[in-house]
């Protein structure tokens, strides 16, 4: 009769290596274990015991005008440094931005090319007007004027308000 003999099935990695590595794959598999359970307890506990969060205030200028929930703003123009025209050394700083709709690619476009005519623009108008002209014109007449001169520049597209993120004039 024929002898049969027992083999075992495959052997587990663990029973491949030798006892050090044996015991080196136990601790690293210990460590990756126990960092899944320390960043799912991390999650939880940040669900759980999230501090609300308080609505900012609103700023004390007022309200500030609507816009559309599709308008994005254009910071395009940066931070102008504009010299005044008159007799003592003056210097507005200003920061304009306005809401457009990036949809409109046609007029986002023209937006970014006329980038330097924009900022010469500006440059010309404080240039031209003293500190004391820029006191009695008031932010309001400034950004009407700025608005007015922006949109004679466009051709595909107009812009509908003007902001001041930024507006000193230091004397």
């Amino acid at each position: 009769m024929p002898r049969i003999e027992y083999r075992p099935s495959r052997p587990s990695p663990a029973q491949q290596l030798p006892r050090g590595l044996t015991l080196l794959w136990r601790v690293l598999l210990l460590l990756a274990l126990t960092l899944v359970l320390v960043i799912a307890a991390g999650t939880v506990y940040a669900l759980v015991f999230r501090p609300k969060s308080t609505p900012a205030s609103p700023p004390a200028a007022g309200p500030a005008p609507r816009v559309s929930p599709d308008a994005a703003i254009f910071t395009g123009l940066g931070r102008l440094r504009c010299p005044t025209a008159g007799d003592g050394p003056a210097l507005v700083i200003l920061q304009a931005t306005f809401p457009y709709f990036p949809g409109d690619r046609p007029f986002a476009e023209e937006l970014v090319s006329r980038l330097r005519e924009f900022r010469s623009l500006t440059a010309a108008y404080f240039a031209a007007l003293s500190p004391g002209d820029l006191r009695r014109k008031g932010e309001d007449e400034i950004k009407a004027d700025l608005l007015a001169n922006y949109n004679a520049l466009l051709r595909l597209g107009q812009i509908q308000t003007l902001y001041f993120n930024e507006y000193m004039l230091i004397e």
